[in-house]
């Protein structure tokens, strides 16, 4: 291991290992994980140990992934490891204070990227020594209000509200955030913090109320996970456009899916069953560049060159069953599950095993990118009619190496030709 460990690369992951084998064994011990002078000092050794390394290894990784030629490699752990850490470093003073939450956002949905956000929530949560408690989306249907008002009345003043992260803080879909404005007005005694968003909201009358309601609060906290959206809080939250010295404070941190941490087991260990897995969105906001003129199921597809023919399974994860949690499906289960985090662990789990199923992926879902990031599959990202995928990958993993991005199908396919022609010369 000695001369690995004094490469850069090398140097950083065994840091990020021995980072994180001290935290869990400070919480193991007794010690309090939200500690946030012992927290902060440690995180601090690291980043001095590791600043001068870091910079000289993504500058080179970018060199390298900015030319189209370049067939994207297996693995991203370094840069993995960095916004896994990130995520706890910001987290660790925003949550600072607050034992028991209770969560806003709740979605129980097949989309595998939604529950992967949902169990990274509950991993932060469990690393902070918080408690959750109620879960809602809606205050009038599918909660009881009672016992959510409650449970942060018996705690106070340790309790707060957490809004769920994702992609729903937008007037394209106006469904969660009007559901969000009348959570926040009902709530204006309770702190408010937020799990990271994507926004896109276009309409003036809709940025108004949210600018009403998310101005009025004394206690409110949000947070992006992009730079557009970020500018987009300070721009329409911050104290120039509030006055009177009202401020929503707003934090830019990575997607919250990035607590799962590297789990290269996922591609290690899942049996391949196709060359490409196309991961595409069935919905609304495919974009132009998407694969529609591929039929969904399984097929053949010609690279070309001395790749030729290549299997393929084309499928939108939205709608595809999770085995073993429902009665009604052809996995027979005694009892459907009734747990919102085993359910969201089992669907999250089923994503990953998707993505590690093929040798390589292409893809216009976010969480197809973020999902195949943490375990380390080479794949190529395509953006949605929103903008958000490339608006992240901008922000966070454009200096990883098992990344490429395109912007139409056919170019997909010859970053996959390259890759696989990596393969049969040995280079990967």
């Amino acid at each position: 291991m000695g001369a690995w460990a004094n490469r850069p690369l090398g140097r950083i992951a065994v840091g990020a290992f021995i980072l994180l084998w001290i935290i869990f064994a400070f919480a193991f011990l007794g010690g309090r994980y939200s500690d946030q002078e012992w927290y902060s000092q440690s995180v601090d050794r690291f980043k001095a140990w590791t600043s001068s390394n870091y910079t000289e290894v993504l500058e080179s990784a970018q060199q390298e992934i900015e030319d189209e030629n370049i067939a994207p490699k297996v693995g991203c752990e370094v840069l993995v490891s960095d916004l896994q850490l990130r995520l706890l470093e910001e987290y660790s003073q925003l949550l600072k204070g607050i034992r028991h939450v209770n969560i806003w956002g709740y979605l129980e949905t097949e989309n595998k990227g939604d529950a992967a956000i949902w169990a990274a929530q509950q991993m932060l949560l469990s690393e902070m020594g918080i408690e959750s408690h109620e879960s809602c989306r809606f205050l009038d249907k599918g909660c009881n209000a009672e016992q959510f008002r409650a449970a942060l009345e018996h705690y106070k003043p340790h309790s707060a509200v957490v809004m769920a992260g994702g992609g729903n803080f937008n007037d394209y879909y106006w469904e969660d955030q009007p559901s969000r404005i009348n959570m926040i007005n009902n709530f204006p005694d309770v702190p408010i913090r937020a799990f990271p968003q994507s926004i896109h909201m276009t309409k003036a009358d809709r940025i108004n109320a949210t600018r009403e309601s998310f101005g009025k609060h004394p206690d409110l906290q949000v947070a992006a996970r992009d730079q557009p959206s970020y500018d987009w809080l300070r721009d329409n939250l911050g104290q120039k456009v509030l006055g009177d010295g009202k401020e929503v404070k707003s934090v830019l941190v990575p997607d919250i899916a990035f607590m799962w941490g590297n789990r290269p087991d996922f591609r290690r260990n899942t049996k391949k069953t196709h060359d490409i897995l196309i991961l595409a969105r069935d919905d609304k906001e495919i974009s132009a560049g998407g694969s529609k003129q591929i039929p969904f199921g399984t097929g053949v597809l010609d690279l070309g060159g001395r790749i030729g023919n290549v299997t393929y399974q084309k499928v939108d994860w939205k709608f595809t069953h999770t085995p073993g949690i429902d009665r009604e499906l052809p996995e027979f289960v005694d009892q459907d599950e009734p747990g919102k985090n085993q359910r969201a662990w089992a669907k999250a789990v089923a994503g990953f095993e998707l993505l590690g199923s093929a040798k390589f992926v292409i893809t216009d879902r976010l969480h197809g990118h973020i999902m195949s990031t943490i375990i380390g599959v080479p794949h190529v990202l395509m953006d949605s009619k929103l903008g958000k995928n490339l608006n992240f990958h901008d922000t966070w993993t454009q200096d990883c190496e098992c990344t490429r991005i395109t912007d139409d199908f056919e170019k997909s396919l010859e970053v996959a030709r390259l890759y696989f022609e990596s393969i049969d010369d040995g280079l990967q």
